[in-house]
């Protein structure tokens, strides 16, 4: 912000309520929500500390994109895995700002053995992109909007049926579905996509169940080297012809009533 705009403290739980802030950067309007910090949930005793939670998860509902906030020196811990999971729950893109970068002791090697036990500990969240910054010295906070345009983006995308189904076609060139031992194989037909915030697209295939998760994994990673998919979770739907034909049945059967 440039100035002081909260009153804060390094005591845990003195923040209560998400502060809304609104700023201009050139064009763009930003509404920042400043939510309280969440402690373990062994340490929230039931009172003001509990209810602002609440209010701070209820935060995550009302954005676009997510700053999952890492302290540099404590690391990824099991509330930090929790939050980033009720972010991908939501739908919401994400950024990983990894804070006070400033105090930690630094050789060569330091940033990308820290980033490697972020992809261990955050691997649900590979997709996010990860900025290091010193909210104390401002180092690289300023980058951090640059980050969530580009989160935004991808968020709000929406690609052709044509260039979905482009994409499928060369995945499955390079990688088939497995067969089972009754020579039984899954069979995609083609993809649309039918959501945005977060893209979401509609695989429709001979059954769902022939697709075990290593496969769904990679037609997903298909979709995000081809399409550029950075910081937003993307949702495939799985959609058996079986279950439409029988959708179907039931529609005619309705109409005949």
């Amino acid at each position: 912000m440039g100035e002081e705009r909260a009153i804060v403290s390094p005591i845990s739980g003195t923040t209560r309520d998400a502060i809304d802030t609104i700023i201009e950067r050139g064009e763009q309007t930003y509404r920042l929500i400043d939510t309280a910090g969440i402690r373990k949930k062994k340490n929230v005793e039931y009172g003001p500390e509990f209810f602002s939670i609440n209010r701070a998860f209820k935060a995550i509902q009302r954005t676009d994109v997510v700053l999952l906030v890492i302290d540099a020196l404590d690391g990824v811990t099991e509330q930090d895995q929790k939050l980033a999971g009720r972010i991908i729950e939501e739908g919401r893109a994400c950024i990983i700002v990894v804070n006070k970068w400033d105090a930690v002791e630094k050789d060569s090697y330091t940033i990308y053995d820290y980033e490697k036990n972020l992809q261990e500990r955050l691997h649900f969240t590979e997709w996010a992109e990860t900025i290091f910054v010193s909210a104390m010295t401002g180092q690289r906070v300023e980058k951090i909007l640059e980050v969530v345009n580009r989160a935004a983006e991808s968020h709000k995308r929406r690609v052709s049926t044509s260039v979905i189904n482009e994409v499928l076609e060369e995945a499955l060139k390079w990688h088939s579905p497995q067969v089972s031992r009754g020579g039984r194989q899954g069979k995609i037909y083609y993809g649309t996509q039918v959501k945005s915030q977060p893209p979401t697209i509609a695989l429709f295939v001979n059954e769902a169940k022939r697709f075990n998760d290593n496969y769904r994994r990679y037609i997903e990673r298909q979709f995000r080297k081809q399409l550029g998919f950075i910081g937003t979770p993307i949702r495939l739907l799985w959609r058996s012809k079986k279950v439409r034909e029988m959708e179907g049945v039931n529609a005619n059967r309705a109409t005949r009533v």
